[in-house]
């Protein structure tokens, strides 16, 4: 039986991504003032670098291959730089998620025709959860960095005692990503 995971590292440094977003709070909120995007126009915890856009109000966001850089992209160079260091040169969606203590990310699966083509990471930055993918479950620790089958049913619980924030973002599939 093959693993949903990959783990790649732990105990990464996430020093300076997290220095940028504790610098600039305001981030958080400015994703209530973009348009043409899909899904919630001001949702707790999401903090996009590189987002999907729907060319019409009502399109799916999970079938469109129109990305765009935010504003916050230009404020968040260790994240990329963090991507870079690792070997991703072409990057899709990527965005800081936050989850409240005791918070939940429902189960879900990364439908559409975007996800066909991509493979999903997470860099965990702050706070302890739980994940789970298919049948397994993972307890995460900051700076733990790895690869889930966003395919199979999948979901987070925060079981710390301070918000999770982590770095979630998408690289065209390959075999040689990590």
């Amino acid at each position: 039986m093959s693993s949903n995971f990959r783990f790649i590292s732990f105990n990464e440094d996430t020093s300076a991504i997290l220095k940028e977003l504790d610098d600039n709070p305001k981030d958080w909120q400015e994703v209530s003032s973009f348009e043409n995007i899909g899904g919630l126009k001001d949702p707790y915890g999401f903090l996009p670098l590189i987002m999907a856009v729907v060319e019409q109000e009502g399109d799916n966001p999970k079938n469109t291959e129109i990305l765009k850089p935010t504003p916050m992209f230009e404020r968040h160079p260790a994240a990329i730089n963090w991507l870079k260091s690792k070997g991703f040169t072409s990057i899709a969606r990527c965005a800081f998620f936050k989850l409240k203590i005791g918070g939940k990310v429902g189960k879900h699966i990364d439908d559409g025709t975007y996800y066909l083509t991509k493979d999903r990471y997470h860099f965990s930055l702050r706070g302890r959860y739980m994940y789970e993918c298919g049948d397994e479950q993972h307890i995460i620790e900051p700076g733990t960095f790895f690869w889930f089958d966003n395919k199979k049913y999948h979901q987070a619980i925060n079981v710390g005692d301070e918000d999770r924030l982590t770095f979630v973002f998408d690289v065209p599939h390959s075999p040689n990503n990590p």
